[in-house]
């Protein structure tokens, strides 16, 4: 037998339809989405500017580097650098990070430098790099760490230093040791502010990712970025920019879903 959900007044409601659903929720950023992208083509067509090509000619630059491979091409050699930062930075950035949560000590030696590089423009270290390191990958992946780290770091003291503090009395009155403690209640606890960390870190690593390949080699999407620039070739310059926007984009979203399988709160 079925039952329709009945209002207070004895009217029938009617639940909205999955496409419905859809469009209430997706809806608002679809219509700004093609009215940009309308407005720009307009745009581009009309006012005859260099620096604004119309849509239609983005959109073709960019379906003939994925044609021809030339995206793909640059794609893997920017995202060799762009692992082993974020690795090293999530690696680095999380112990670093859980030593200031579970120590007034740590935290009073290096709250004021995380908090100073935090807001320091990362961009200008860029040059220290290339003196230590030369041109090639160490100085491209030290550009993603110092761009990558800090959100984590932060992320990972305000994760321990706000543990559930009834969990850790609980955990204390049925005899947990010290290990245990840290393993079973103070990381599981910290681990939702852990991974917002890291998709912050995340975002900021390619930030770091393209600035180090065009200002220090001409490699990667970043070496696109510069060559094209440079040749003010606007329609494919804009090309690349919106690949390595959705390239952001798609790897924010993987480790925000990664986070919400491995903690379905986060």
């Amino acid at each position: 037998m079925t039952h329709h959900a009945m209002a207070v007044d004895g009217s029938r409601i009617t639940r909205p339809t999955p496409f419905r659903r859809w469009a209430l929720k997706h809806g608002p950023f679809v219509v700004s989405f093609v009215a940009i992208i309308a407005a720009w083509e307009i745009a581009g067509r009309t006012l005859d500017l260099l620096v604004l090509p119309p849509m239609s000619s983005i959109a073709a630059a960019l379906w003939t580097f994925i044609v021809d491979g030339t995206l793909f091409e640059q794609l893997t050699v920017s995202l060799i650098t762009l692992f082993a930062g974020m690795a090293i930075a999530i690696v680095v950035g999380s112990v670093i990070g859980a030593a200031m949560g579970l120590s007034r000590t740590v935290e009073s030696a290096l709250d004021v430098y995380v908090n100073a590089m935090m807001a320091a423009p990362m961009v200008a270290f860029v040059p220290l790099f290339i003196l230590l390191f030369g041109l090639g990958y160490p100085t491209r992946i030290m550009t993603v760490i110092v761009f990558a780290i800090f959100p984590i770091i932060v992320n990972a003291f305000a994760g321990l230093r706000n543990v559930d503090r009834p969990a850790v009395e609980m955990a204390r009155s049925f005899g947990a040791t010290k290990s245990q403690l840290m393993w079973q209640v103070r990381i599981p606890s910290a681990f939702p502010y852990i991974l917002a960390g890291i998709r912050l870190g995340t975002a900021r690593g390619v930030k770091g990712l393209i600035n180090g390949e065009v200002l220090v080699t001409v490699v990667g999407l970043g070496g696109l970025v510069n060559q094209y620039g440079t040749a003010f070739t606007m329609d494919r310059l804009y090309a690349v920019i919106f690949f390595i926007i959705a390239l952001a984009l798609v790897l924010v979203r993987l480790v925000d879903w990664s986070s919400r399988r491995l903690v379905p709160q986060a």
